[in-house]
């Protein structure tokens, strides 16, 4: 079994589209239905991972100060 030192937690693992009502922890604002995203998890202590759904522009933080995402 993998442990936390040899994953990158910080990593997405893919491209998908996010369940109704669902919101970027990035930028906290919601991800539409059928917007591309990525699926990740956060850890949280005391408890089991959490799914999130992010942006794809809040993968790069520049692209959102570039004005690419409305």
């Amino acid at each position: 079994m993998a442990t936390s030192t040899e994953t990158d937690a910080s990593r997405f693992e893919y491209e998908t589209f996010a369940p109704a009502g669902e919101t970027c922890p990035a930028c906290m604002r919601p991800v539409k239905t059928l917007e591309r995203c990525r699926r990740g998890t956060l850890t949280k202590p005391g408890g089991p991972d959490v799914v999130v759904y992010r942006h794809m522009d809040c993968d790069n933080p520049q692209a959102l100060k570039q004005g690419r995402r409305q």
